[in-house]
Parts: C-alpha cells; sequence; structure tokens
C-alpha cells in the first residue's frame, strides 16, 4: 500500500507534535514532591513525581539528573516517596512506601549499587534530642 504525499506530511506532523507533546510532558508536568539540602548546604537534591499513564519519580542532584524511576502503576494510594540524606550528608537515597529505591553519593557524583543502597547508615532519633513522648509498645 503507498501512502500519498499528503498522508506523509500528514503522519509527519503528527509524530512531530506527538513528540513535542511528549518532551513538554517530562519538561514541564512533574510536581516538585520535595527539595531538600544537606546539612551543610553544599548539596541540594529534589524529588520530582510524574502522574501520567503510569507514576515516575525523577531524582536531580546539584542541578543534575541523577535518576528516573522505573514505571509505577497510577494506583490510588499514597506513595509515601521521600528523599533523605544520609548521617555523612552526602548520599541522598529515594524511599517509596518504606523501600530504599534509589541512593547517589553527591560528593562523589555516583549511584550506589544495591549493597551500599542497603547500608546506608542514617542519623539515629536519639541525636535529634526529640522532647516529646513516643508511642509505647504493647507489651506481650
Amino acid at each position: 500500500m503507498k501512502i500519498s504525499k499528503s498522508g506523509e506530511i500528514v503522519i509527519t506532523f503528527a509524530l512531530i507534535i506527538g513528540g513535542l507533546c511528549a518532551v513538554l510532558y517530562y519538561l514541564f508536568a512533574g510536581t516538585i514532591v520535595q527539595s531538600k539540602s544537606n546539612p551543610t548546604g553544599s548539596h541540594k537534591a529534589k524529588l520530582i513525581r510524574f502522574q501520567g499513564i503510569d507514576v515516575n519519580f525523577r531524582i536531580i542532584v546539584d542541578g543534575e539528573n541523577s535518576y528516573y524511576s522505573p514505571d509505577f502503576a497510577p494506583v490510588e494510594f499514597d506513595f509515601r516517596e521521600q528523599i533523605a540524606w544520609d548521617k555523612t550528608g552526602n548520599i541522598i537515597v529515594l524511599e517509596v512506601a518504606g523501600k530504599r529505591l534509589f541512593a547517589y553519593n553527591a560528593e562523589q557524583r555516583k549511584q550506589l549499587s544495591d549493597s551500599e543502597l542497603l547500608s546506608v547508615e542514617y542519623t539515629p532519633f536519639y541525636e535529634y534530642h526529640y522532647e516529646g513522648k513516643l508511642p509505647e509498645e504493647e507489651k506481650r
């Protein structure tokens, strides 16, 4: 089947418009969920959420794209997404629903391996000097 010249023009135009829409969506449709500087202010990380056909998360560290997540289903649950700096203030960790998915060492400008990600340590709770009362665990 041969496509006419005008048909080729229409298809090309549709592909260009579709591509442009996709680029604009990924550039401007994300919602900044969190923006956090490390404790010394020497590094800054942003967590951006893209909600469309799927849900994706992007991490930007010191102005550079560091991570773009695989797809999540667009379910109506709270993803509880967050970024957190480790106790050294050099490593940013992405957590979704309590699971660590990604870590990036801003000082070395590199992604951590799975084993490194799982061994990242946060500042212990007692160092925050919380003056309130914590819920007590049930006695068994």
